[in-house]
């Protein structure tokens, strides 16, 4: 499908769900881990010029167009469509600073390639969007162990990993930023994402403890 105007696509959602004790049994080459942040999973729909904004059901976050702190426009490198699933960070839950992470948008997936492996996906937005630990801003300097700046103005990506999930998941859930791990079978093909349940068989996810929340 070719993707040359703007048209509602769902976000990869995973669904199979992983407690952190079996996490040594994906450890083994085949996947891809990320960080899951604890926000508002965020689809951007944009040609550089235009720009639309929903969230996974569907329904368009019309506010967010306005903030002028998130660089959406600037994620288009043509004028041809582009699309970015990601994480919007509302919630004020304490980052790796400690202190209170808002306005940001961490890009996950990207470039709506229909057909490509996760592996060959991810590459390919770190070629766009190169890993960076730290940025020094205006008023202050950041640096993150689990997140990645860019150039744009209030636009992150999630690092990816391909070993030590268990490590990992221990350490990311030390901070109430972090959900836990998603992990994403490399060599998985995107699929078309024309409804809301889509992509599901290749990713599962390890989310920590809650009250509200447990396996």
């Amino acid at each position: 499908m070719k993707y040359d105007k703007f048209k509602y696509l769902y976000p990869p959602r995973p669904e199979y769900k992983c407690p952190s004790v079996d996490l040594d049994k994906y450890d083994n080459g085949e996947y891809i881990g990320q960080p899951k942040y604890n926000g508002s999973c965020c689809i951007v729909f944009t040609n550089g010029k235009d720009l639309e904004v929903y969230n996974r059901h569907k329904e368009k976050l019309s506010l967010l167009t306005n903030y002028k702190e998130i660089d959406f426009r600037g994620l288009a490198q043509t004028n041809n469509w582009y699309v970015f699933a990601g994480e919007y960070l509302n919630k004020g839950k304490l980052g790796e600073t400690g202190e209170k992470e808002r306005n940001k948008f961490i890009i996950w997936d990207g470039k709506h390639l229909v057909g490509e492996t996760v592996q060959t996906r991810l590459e390919l937005l770190e070629d766009s969007f190169p890993c960076q630990r730290a940025r020094v801003g205006i008023e202050k300097m950041e640096m993150y162990d689990h997140l990645c700046c860019t150039e744009l103005e209030g636009i992150y990506k999630a690092p990816s990993y391909t070993g030590n999930f268990k490590k990992l998941f221990t350490e990311l859930v030390k901070v109430d930023m972090y959900e836990g791990f998603v992990l994403k079978k490399k060599d998985a093909k995107l699929t078309f994402g024309l409804q809301e349940l889509n992509n599901h068989d290749w990713q599962l996810k390890c989310r920590k403890e809650t009250k509200l929340y447990k396996f």
